[in-house]
């Protein structure tokens, strides 16, 4: 990769021999050109992302434009290899390269499309090399031994010493001068002066082929086989293969706008950045797995590895003071304590002194008290005090009640009463002689050991553990771990800062800020929930926390040695992290202040890859669909977190962490939207992000078209089996019907054939013998009985002439009703009340069994209200509708109690032969009656069962069978 752009769309650009690379800070994509569009040549030398967000392409023969999907290659300098390009503060843009094989430099200018170039006289030597335009916005012009002072004509020059190596090797300084970097080393050209900057002995014969001012104002070199240098501050730091560089080849370096400097080389891509923590290493004379670190007050820093004991006694570099790791305390006097498995002692001159009257062996805690007491919990013997001037005065452990390991111990200033954690999880508070004993965080199991106990003036106590972050206050904990926001649960150690908190945990540093401690205090006070924002550092900031033996250690070792964190008196915080120790400094974290752009790159739908273009449609029955973003923040790509929705199926963001990539199945036909938003390491999201509009056609089976003919289709089959049903019930209603008809035709016949008959010839018989008898009291007895008899066979013939005609004289149901009700008005035994007779609807004409049972119930509902009501007004309402025919009677008489018309009144059978009767013909009969308010009664009928078809038969549109009768429903008030 011999260049490296960035355009304002975020992508970087990689330029390569074999063509041009798109990155994105995870994954490098070959760039290919647009349909019917190629560049002058696929060795490309040079890169520019220009304010108009184009890219500029330099290759081996000639110059490329790529801007909104197009590419413009321009003729003018066909067959010129371009070695720089640079944009000036008009916008023109200015190329420089040397016509192949024609051993002449050439300078271009591009202006809206057109081209302008100098140099074809041989007045730019061999090949121009390199470009610069300074804060002046002068055009500094590189040739292979010259460099000259843009103006138009190249008048004013200035010879170098040296020829240039390669391309692109100059750059300015704040002062305003020019550095230049060459073959034999470095040159400064300042105030029409050329003068060699100095370097280390080692590197005063450098071949330096790039050169580079960071934001910062670092100077960064790139050598041809010795790496990368950087100047700063006086101070030169080389990187090199063994400091990590990817090869010693410098090919060239760009500085992107978060501010990482991107260096390629003959092997890679490397990164740098600025990074939060820094690790003291073996260079430093620190050697071994770190342990603790201690800021005393004077000033100094101690620290235990698994080396020993260190002190730093000049910046930056550490010297040992003892040969075991150990927990470090510093007391009110100054004096630093160690607490080993070998023992207690403290450093006095300078060297180690062991504690009088302490036994050896493991001392797994140590505190001092507002009086200056120091307490020591040895392993075996025992809690001791060691009071300044007097000997130490043992307490054994049982005598406490402490049966566990102690695994770490603090005082509470608010009453100098002695705090112990042990490593089964349980709390000891010991104050003037008594014990108090608190319950486990949590079922004692190996890991709940206490890591540490940090009292606050205001009664609060903090506890860390295993399982996250406790505060117990007023006799309630409230724990803070993950779901409270913490990266993960276990926390070793944490350090108060002016701004807030720090947490040592196994995924890293954690820190959080007071006011966001202080709203999840007061929280906890009320009982509730809450969550904290947290800053975490981590492998990528610095803070390694690789799985390693020492990582696995801090779970495993036998022995909590503390602290973990400190704060030296120049603010800066120091924490034991892995096998690491790390300097942070708070004032400087890293912030990344840069909303990452979000682009949305491809869809693929099974396995067919489709460009993000206006309007994209798929095709019918997609199965599986992935769609491609990404985010363009470089700084930490690792560290990017996404959310995405699919509007149209999805309710919610889904949150994929890291994922570059959503996936979804069996996406129904219809429009789409897709976001995507993300945010960078520091949390700060892009919320507009991305988004992709996309449809999905419907198979035949699925469009509107088929859907409604379907619809209809479905709905003609459920009329038609509708229509068959009813049928069904007409003819099963008919048939009943006709039955009772037939039923009665039947009786009919058999009365007259034989009952009435008989009858006939007995009254023949007793006529000749009345006519035979002599005039005696027995002959009239006979002749009234012949009499008798003579009634009787009339009513039998009214009684078969009832069975085969109808209970009305019209055909009318209004008019039979008209009739009934002026016979009733007329009895002298009734009542004097008007009747009125209401008809609504279309009469229609009605089966004659269901007119007979309707007009026997309406005059039953008649004959109870004329004589029983006393009203003074009796409505009848008729209602023919085309679902039902409808017959309503009402009164305003002193009606019915509600138990007579539930059950009857007993011996009276009025009421339930209307119920009856309402039954048998399909319908349904409603009472309603309140005392001295009146009665109604409806009768329903559904209309497939009431009214006549041409045939004399139920019509047969809508209703049910015979049987199906509905419930007689009653209601009163």
């Amino acid at each position: 990769m011999v260049a490296i752009a960035q355009t304002t769309d975020g992508y970087m650009w990689l330029a390569t021999p074999n063509g041009v690379l798109r990155f994105d800070g995870v994954r490098s994509v070959p760039w290919r050109a647009p349909a019917g569009a190629s560049l002058p040549d696929t060795n490309a030398r040079a890169l520019l992302g220009t304010r108009d967000g184009a890219l500029w392409i330099g290759t081996l023969r000639g110059l490329a434009r790529l801007k909104n999907g197009a590419l413009t290659v321009f003729p003018a300098l066909a067959g010129k290899a371009v070695n720089a390009i640079v944009e000036a503060s008009d916008g023109t843009i200015w190329v420089a390269g040397a016509v192949l094989g024609g051993d002449k430099g050439v300078l271009c200018a591009v202006r809206e499309g057109a081209s302008e170039c100098h140099g074809d006289d041989g007045s730019l030597g061999r090949s121009v090399l390199g470009l610069y335009q300074d804060t002046s916005n002068a055009l500094w012009v590189a040739g292979t031994d010259r460099i000259w002072k843009w103006g138009g004509q190249p008048e004013v020059s200035y010879a170098l010493p040296v020829p240039l190596y390669t391309l692109e090797s100059m750059t300015g300084t704040p002062d305003g001068a020019l550095v230049v970097g060459t073959r034999g080393g470095l040159l400064r050209l300042a105030n029409g002066m050329v003068e060699t900057l100095p370097l280390p002995e080692w590197g005063k014969d450098l071949s330096v082929n790039r050169v580079r001012l960071d934001r910062d104002g670092a100077l960064w070199l790139g050598a041809a086989d010795h790496g990368l240098l950087r100047l700063y501050k006086g101070r030169v730091d080389t990187y090199t293969p063994a400091q990590g560089l990817s090869g010693e080849q410098v090919l060239a370096t760009f500085e992107d706008r978060e501010g990482s400097l991107w260096v390629s080389t003959s092997k890679g891509l490397d990164q740098f950045r600025p990074m939060a923590a820094a690790a003291q290493t073996r260079a430093q004379g620190l050697k071994g797995r770190a342990r603790s670190i201690l800021a005393a007050r004077d000033g100094s820093l101690w620290a235990t590895t698994t080396g020993g004991v260190y002190q730093m006694t000049r910046p930056q570099y550490w010297e040992a003071r003892h040969s075991a790791p150990a927990s470090l305390l510093e007391d009110r006097r100054g004096a630093i304590w160690m607490a080993s498995n070998a023992g207690l002692g403290h450093f006095e001159g300078g060297r180690y002194v062991a504690a009088a009257g302490i036994p050896a062996g493991p001392v797994d805690a140590m505190a001092e008290d507002a009086k200056g007491n120091l307490w020591v919990a040895h392993q075996t013997a025992g809690l001791f005090r060691l009071s300044p001037g007097r000997e130490p005065e043992p307490t054994p452990w049982t005598s406490i009640g402490v049966s566990a390991r102690v695994s770490t111990m603090a005082v509470d200033s608010a009453d100098d009463s002695l705090w112990l954690g042990l490593w089964s999880g349980d709390m000891v508070n010991l104050r003037e002689g008594r014990v108090r004993n608190l319950a486990p965080l949590q079922n004692a199991t190996q890991w709940t050991r206490i890591n540490q106990l940090r009292p606050e003036p205001d009664g609060s106590l903090w506890v860390t553990n295993m399982t996250g972050l406790t505060r117990i206050k007023n006799g309630r904990a409230a724990r803070l771990d993950e779901a409270g926001g913490l990266p993960c649960d276990r926390v070793f150690w944490t350090l108060v800062d002016p701004h807030g908190l720090w947490l040592s945990a196994p995924c890293g540093l954690m820190r959080i800020r007071r006011e966001e401690l202080d709203a999840w205090s007061a929280a906890a006070d009320r009982g509730a929930q809450a969550k904290v924002k947290v800053q975490l550092l981590d492998q990528w900031d610095g803070v390694r926390q690789a799985v390693s033996l020492s990582t696995l250690s801090q779970f495993l070792i036998n022995y909590n040695f503390t602290p973990k964190l400190a704060r030296s008196s120049d603010g800066l915080v120091w924490a034991v992290t892995g096998d690491d120790i790390v300097r942070i400094d708070p004032a400087r974290l890293p912030l990344n202040d840069v909303p990452p752009p979000v682009r949305v790159e491809q869809l693929v739908s099974d396995d067919k890859v489709y460009e993000p273009r206006a309007g994209l449609q798929l095709p019918a029955l997609q199965h599986n669909l992935a769609i491609d973003y990404t985010a363009l923040s470089f700084a930490v790509p690792e560290k990017v977190r996404f959310r995405y929705k699919l509007e149209g199926r999805d309710t919610d963001w889904h949150d994929p962490g890291q994922r570059r990539q959503a996936f979804y199945t069996d996406l129904p036909p219809g429009h789409y939207r897709f976001r995507v938003m993300a945010a960078n390491e520091s949390g700060l999201w892009n919320q507009k992000g991305d988004t992709l509009d996309f449809s999905i056609a419907p198979a035949w089976w699925q469009t509107n078209v088929f859907r409604a003919t379907f619809v209809l289709a479905v709905l003609m089959i459920l009329y038609g089996l509708h229509r068959l049903r009813l049928a069904q019930l007409s003819r099963r209603f008919s048939m009943s019907l006709e039955a009772r008809v037939n039923e009665r035709l039947r009786i009919a016949r058999e009365l007259h054939d034989t009952l009435l008959q008989t009858f006939q010839g007995l009254v023949l018989r007793l006529q000749t013998a009345h006519q035979l008898m002599p005039e005696s009291e027995g002959r009239r007895i006979l002749e009234e009985g012949i009499d008798q008899a003579a009634d009787a066979i009339t009513e039998g013939r009214d009684a078969v002439q009832g069975l085969r005609a109808t209970a009305t004289e019209t055909s009318d149901l209004a008019d039979a009703v008209r009739a009934l009700g002026q016979v009733l008005a007329a009895d002298p035994a009734t009542p004097s009340a008007r009747l009125g007779v209401e008809v609504h609807g279309r009469a229609r004409s009605l089966h004659p069994i269901v007119r007979d049972d309707a007009f026997r119930i309406v005059g039953e509902a008649l004959r109870n209200a004329f004589r029983h009501a006393a009203p003074t007004r009796v409505e009848v309402e008729i209602r023919y509708d085309d679902r039902q025919l409808s017959v309503r009677v009402r009164d305003d008489g002193k009606g019915m109690d509600p138990r007579v018309v539930r059950r009857g009144r007993e011996g009276h059978f009025g009421l339930h032969g209307m119920r009856e009767r309402a039954k048998l013909i399909g319908g349904a009969l409603t009472f309603w009656s309140r005392l001295d308010a009146g009665t109604a009664v409806e009768l329903t009928v559904p209309a497939a069962r009431a009214y006549a078809t041409e045939s004399g038969g139920a019509r047969s549109e809508q209703g049910g069978t015979a049987n199906d009768h509905p419930a007689d429903t009653t209601s009163h008030s």
